[in-house]
């Protein structure tokens, strides 16, 4: 067999196989979108009927008209902004100062905060419960919204390594200009790990977005709570209806495809840039 043929023999044999992978990823969103406009006596009929026969839109006007659907959605977008916005000025911030400033005990800072990493979500409920408790920000956006403005250890990681790809003669020829440590942050990094921002904002938005254990623990009322935890509470509220929440979960899941959609070249090659150099 020629070279040429092996190499389309693998061709084809990697094209299956990512393609066998692509099936495998989206047929549970293609069953979560079929079954949104399904009976839920239908829901589970087998074989599956990928396009319903006998298709019905009330899942979707129910889930408006007899729950908090709409205060659930605002109260998510809100609390995936600020963290989104938090999040990258903090993280980038951060992460300019332990790669490109000396300063004392650097070094032993960073290396805190990838220990950090290494801490469960879970173990910290406890301690920060109490404190939100004293601080009387139980049933808040800011109990669900502040675990995330301050404990950005992965983000600051992620900005740490972006910033390392900034060639040091840039910025030692920008203050020989006379710029300062935060015109040459403002005006000459960040634009240069452009790619690097808009990977991270995916992934907060994705973050925050998806959120449950802290909605979960530190909200009390209905109307303040989120699309994680609402759609959760709809088997309770009305028993094992999964038409509902399928119908809940399509429509939470198209702000998280649509911010994808429009950042997937960019968060690409923030992913791949920012592995560059350690």
């Amino acid at each position: 067999m020629s070279i040429q043929n092996k190499k389309l023999l693998a061709k084809i044999f990697k094209t299956i196989l990512l393609s066998i992978g692509a099936i495998v990823m989206v047929s549970p969103v293609l069953w979560m979108l079929s079954a949104s406009f399904k009976y839920e006596a239908d829901v589970f009929r087998f074989p599956i009927e990928w396009i319903p026969s006998n298709p019905t839109i009330q899942n979707y006007i129910k889930i408006f008209a007899e729950t908090d659907y709409i205060n659930w959605y605002i109260n998510t977008a809100r609390n995936t902004i600020i963290i989104v916005l938090s999040t990258l000025v903090v993280s980038s911030m951060a992460g300019f100062a332990f790669a490109k400033i000396n300063f004392k005990f650097k070094n032993i800072i960073f290396m805190l905060y990838l220990t950090a990493l290494m801490i469960p979500a879970e173990i910290r409920l406890i301690p920060q419960f109490v404190l939100y408790k004293n601080l009387n920000l139980i049933n808040t956006m800011w109990a669900v919204v502040l675990p995330w403005m301050l404990f950005t250890g992965f983000s600051i990681f992620y900005m740490r390594q972006a910033f390392m790809v900034v060639p040091d003669e840039l910025i030692e020829a920008a203050k020989i200009d006379g710029c300062s440590i935060f015109k040459i942050y403002m005006h000459i990094c960040l634009p240069l790990i452009k790619s690097a921002l808009v990977a991270l904002a995916v992934l907060a938005f994705t973050w925050g977005w998806n959120d449950y254990t802290g909605p979960l623990v530190y909200i009390r009322d209905t109307d303040k709570q989120v699309l994680s935890v609402g759609i959760a509470s709809l088997q309770t509220m009305y028993g094992a209806n999964y038409a509902l929440q399928m119908a809940g979960a399509t429509l939470g899941l198209v702000p998280i495809i649509v911010i994808y959609l429009l950042g997937q070249k960019h968060f690409v090659e923030g992913i791949a840039s920012s592995g560059i150099k350690g």
